[in-house]
């Protein structure tokens, strides 16, 4: 088994927070792997001191490529991607999101994958901006008994039906998934993707590929946004925003 998740520099104090309370309940023996855009020295050797078995794979970001496809300056694109990492997303800094969260990461995911197939067997990814609250034993049981593991909400509209910020693979199966996702997610370019595009594109690949896997269904508690006491992962993709949240959440493991 090995975890995954992915950042850019302005979500590096959750990284920190991710990592701190997922080894606090969980320890250290899994492996982390994370994907960063952006970090300096000085922080890759913070999060390489918070838990042990960790690999960091960091790049640059490219702001002023980022900017031309995107279709702003770089000034505009700038506050959108602050806008993402202190608050949350709206009709504008949409693009941000819809290039980092909804393209990049999956295809960093992707890259992880295949580097690790002949290491591991199986991968767990998180959004990063997320509090782990108890173990995970049962996440990872639900994760190894199936092919690709998510949360599925069929009957809500095309960019909820399924939730991306936990995921599980059986790796050699996940590699299959995940290249038929890009595929949807590179069709429509970056400006033009509408809010949620990176959960209907994988939507898109489950509903092509939904006959060739056996799939797990991720219960609420390991992704929930409701903050309830029982639950095991808290969320911080709410209207509160992530400044606000990372506080809560703080507040909540020091407690």
């Amino acid at each position: 088994m090995l975890i995954h998740a992915y950042l850019t520099d302005g979500f590096f104090p959750w990284a920190k927070f991710f990592l701190n309370s997922y080894k606090y309940y969980n320890g250290e023996s899994i492996p982390i792997i994370l994907s960063t855009k952006g970090l300096d020295k000085n922080q890759i050797k913070e999060l390489e001191s918070t838990y042990k078995n960790i690999t960091i794979q960091s790049s640059t970001l490219n702001i002023e490529q980022m900017a031309a496809i995107a279709g702003v300056t770089i000034k505009t694109l700038l506050e959108y991607k602050e806008q993402i990492e202190k608050s949350c997303i709206n009709e504008k800094s949409k693009v941000w999101k819809l290039m980092i969260a909804a393209d990049d990461r999956v295809k960093s995911l992707l890259e992880v994958m295949k580097q690790q197939q002949s290491n591991h067997k199986h991968i767990l990814h998180f959004d990063i901006d997320m509090y782990i609250r108890n173990s995970l034993n049962e996440l990872i049981q639900l994760v190894k008994a199936n092919d690709v593991s998510m949360r599925f909400r069929l009957n809500s509209k095309p960019n909820r039906k399924t939730l991306i910020s936990v995921m599980g693979f059986k790796i050699d199966k996940g590699i299959k998934f995940i290249e038929r996702w890009v595929k949807y997610i590179d069709d429509i370019e970056p400006k033009n993707r509408p809010i949620g595009y990176g959960q209907t594109s994988c939507f898109y690949a489950y509903r092509d590929m939904k006959d060739k896997f056996k799939w797990g269904d991720v219960p609420l508690k390991f992704a929930s946004p409701h903050m309830k006491e029982l639950d095991v992962i808290w969320s911080a993709n709410t209207p509160k925003g992530k400044t606000s949240n990372l506080e809560l959440f703080g507040r909540d493991f020091n407690k």
